[in-house]
């Protein structure tokens, strides 16, 4: 969802925070170009997927999307993630490519999610990407380390800079954090070498800002392709709740997203929760969800809500997880870029 204008009050209470913040970042910026903060090249070819804003944009699922890519022309790709919200502190592999070796809540929910969804892809997180690249290479010797959310990453350089724009939030209202959705000032997008947007509908002052740049532009979204009862995991084809009423829950960067796809679905929405994107769900939080759904006594969640959800109890109601995969507008063109050729 697009941010809004902040009133005064909150202009007066958010602007000294987003001042420091935007002095801390555009120091950090100038100390790279600089030369003063030294950049790290790692010895294989290195793609990164990222954005300018907080929240999501379609960065892993994207990332599975390349990854996959990537393996079908017979490359070695590795997924090196931060592991954001997960409790390992250490460098580690969430998965060899055959065995999730770590839970969502040590892991983090989309490193986990990744390592759920690929085959023969390994994912390895670590707050130092230069750092956790060279582990996955020395481990699972990759010809391609792919970064899940890495544009902000400056130490490690990339031969690819993937960055994605949705068009639902776009720039925001031009403000850094925590005025408005910015990690960066809007001129980091100079730093990337492709542009992909998330939908169609970019307003106006966001698509000429992204226009002047002459970065090469395309086009993603999401499509729903499986459904799964939570308990069985056993893969439904999504059309099953055309016509049928549903309630929906999610706890992600734009959970609206989420629900308008449920409509498309054909669906009828009975209601909707929201929680806080990569929320930790609770027995208490179950209840909730069991209370407010009981029209319909059918739930559906994301694919990365429904990895925080084992062990809790949801008896008297039946909850379903939607994964997508993402759909590019020139396959490709995007598949030459990836390979460098």
């Amino acid at each position: 969802m697009r941010a809004e204008k902040p009133g005064i009050a909150q202009y007066l209470l958010l602007f000294v925070p987003s001042l420091i913040y935007g002095a801390a970042v555009r120091l950090r910026l100038f100390l790279y170009a600089a030369g003063v903060l030294r950049k790290k090249k790692l010895p294989c070819r290195v793609i990164s997927v990222g954005n300018l804003t907080a929240g999501g944009s379609g960065k892993t699922p994207l990332a599975m999307h390349i990854a996959g890519i990537l393996k079908k022309n017979g490359k070695r790709p590795v997924i090196v993630s931060r592991g954001y919200k997960g409790s390992a502190r250490r460098i580690s592999a969430v998965s060899d490519g055959k065995t999730v070796l770590m839970g969502p809540d040590e892991a983090g929910d989309e490193p986990y999610l990744m390592a759920s969804r690929l085959v023969d892809v390994p994912i390895v997180i670590g707050a130092d990407r230069f750092r956790a690249g060279l582990f996955a290479i020395e481990k699972f010797s990759p010809d391609c380390v792919l970064l899940d959310d890495g544009f902000q990453h400056m130490r490690l350089e990339r031969d690819l800079n993937i960055l994605l724009v949705d068009s639902d939030a776009g720039l925001g209202n031009g403000h850094l954090l925590p005025m408005g959705i910015l990690r960066e000032p809007v001129s980091g997008i100079g730093r990337a070498s492709l542009i992909m947007l998330k939908g169609s509908d970019l307003k106006p002052p966001d698509a000429l800002r992204i226009k002047e740049t002459g970065l090469p532009l395309m086009g993603f979204d999401y499509k729903p392709s499986m459904l799964y009862d939570i308990s069985e995991k056993k893969p439904l084809n999504p059309a099953m709740f055309k016509g049928k009423k549903v309630f929906a829950f999610a706890g992600t960067a734009n959970p609206e997203a989420f629900f308008k796809t449920i409509k498309k679905l054909g669906a009828t929405l009975t209601g909707s929760l929201s929680f806080p994107d990569h929320h930790k769900y609770t027995d208490s939080d179950m209840e909730r969800i069991k209370a407010a759904s009981k029209e319909s006594r059918l739930a559906i969640t994301t694919e990365k809500d429904a990895v925080k959800l084992n062990g809790l109890q949801h008896s008297g109601i039946s909850i379903f997880a939607l994964a997508v995969d993402v759909v590019v507008n020139d396959e490709d063109r995007l598949t030459k870029l990836i390979l460098g050729v």
